[in-house]
């Protein structure tokens, strides 16, 4: 009877203490002022690197000044959120899988002055990155020969995609 009160007691001052801190332990919305975001847990059995740029669909051009925010939901509760300015046109996203857990749905979204909004989402799995047909929603003349290409090396997936931006 003793153990349950101070456990009792111990987990309403540890939650009283993290309320009060100040701090926020559950979402990171840190931004990011390089071109990359890290999503990789603590212990990882895959990981996964995605790379690219951000590109104009119709030149085929790197877009310089573009915000790029992504948010990974990893359990029920909390979201991980990421975001990062990237100057020239260039991003980089690092993950990683445990023994349970095979898949990440990231929420991206992108604004760049003069284009339309990039609202979607990509998904990271063990085998690559893949993105939701919606793209096809944003950019009508989107290639399928412009889709993630996914190279295995060792117990790492290297994935490389453009995001192709519309004008508005």
């Amino acid at each position: 009877m003793e153990r349950r009160k101070f456990v009792k007691k111990l987990s309403a001052f540890t939650a009283g203490s993290l309320v009060l801190s100040g701090t926020n332990i559950y979402a990171s919305d840190a931004e990011v002022k390089n071109s990359a975001i890290d999503f990789s847990p603590y212990a990882m059995e895959n990981k996964i690197l995605l790379k690219g740029n951000f590109i104009d669909a119709e030149t085929l051009q790197p877009i310089q000044s573009v915000k790029l925010f992504a948010k990974v939901k990893r359990n029920r509760l909390f979201p991980v959120n990421e975001s990062l300015e990237s100057k020239d046109g260039y991003y980089k996203i690092e993950s990683g899988f445990t023994k349970n857990k095979k898949k990440d749905k990231v929420a991206i979204q992108i604004i760049a002055d003069g284009y339309k909004t990039y609202e979607n989402n990509i998904y990271l799995t063990t085998t690559g990155c893949h993105i939701h047909s919606d793209e096809w929603n944003y950019n009508p003349n989107f290639n399928y020969v412009n889709c993630p290409k996914n190279e295995s090396v060792g117990n790492q997936m290297l994935s490389t995609f453009n995001f192709h931006l519309v004008k508005a």
